[in-house]
């Protein structure tokens, strides 16, 4: 992937039923009204079978998603007309260290070096209840379904669009569950989904080959 890799947060229900008590805390007193931003930027980017670095003395985290690459030049798109602009979809780990807040995403926990991982293209009829699963070690640890998303594909681009103009290559993360799985060094973390190509990745201590 060449382009910029935009991703949502709050953008599944178990999310905002996490921090459902602090997003009635002063000075917002309500969750998000509209979609939460960050961006991955491109030293996090890795692909099948690169290595993970994983921070000494940090807790990491491993959250497996689906996202959407951008085939053509996209402006003030609106959600019904959205998939014209869809070159198809790739799988995607959204690493990060814990998180303490979601109005202002912490670059820290999500802009390191390898924290995001995408796969190889797909050209699915239909994404709208896909299964996520991630494996680590060859076990299941996780499963979620895309069609808990609070907001769709279609509508996280035309969202986007509408104030940032995305160019063919731009990927956008459509969001991941609360739960999310813990890696360790040495740990095969492998995100699946019906109809994609695995994505495989193999945890190190940052500084250490494999």
């Amino acid at each position: 992937m060449k382009g910029t890799v935009f991703a949502v947060a709050l953008n599944h229900q178990s999310q905002i039923d996490a921090w459902h008590e602090a997003f009635q805390q002063a000075p917002y007193r309500t969750p998000p009204l509209t979609p939460v931003w960050f961006i991955k930027p491109r030293n996090t980017v890795i692909g099948p079978q690169q290595p993970i670095p994983f921070p000494v003395g940090e807790e990491v985290l491993s959250g497996g998603t689906l996202a959407l690459v951008i085939g053509k030049t996209a402006h003030k798109v609106a959600a019904n007309e959205a998939d014209a602009y869809i070159a198809g979809y790739v799988l995607a780990n959204e690493v990060s260290l814990p998180e303490t807040s979601f109005y202002r995403p912490a670059i820290k926990a999500k802009c390191r070096d390898g924290f995001c991982p995408l796969g190889d293209w797909a050209h699915p009829s239909n994404v709208g209840a896909l299964d996520i699963v991630t494996q680590i070690n060859g076990q299941e640890v996780d499963r979620w379904s895309t069609g808990d998303l609070l907001r769709s594909a279609a509508q996280l681009l035309s969202a986007l669009s509408d104030f940032a103009t995305l160019l063919p290559g731009d990927v956008i993360l459509l969001g991941t569950p609360q739960h999310r799985v813990a890696i360790k060094p040495g740990d095969r973390v492998t995100i699946s989904a019906d109809g994609f190509p695995s994505l495989e990745n193999t945890v190190v201590l940052s500084g250490e080959q494999i």
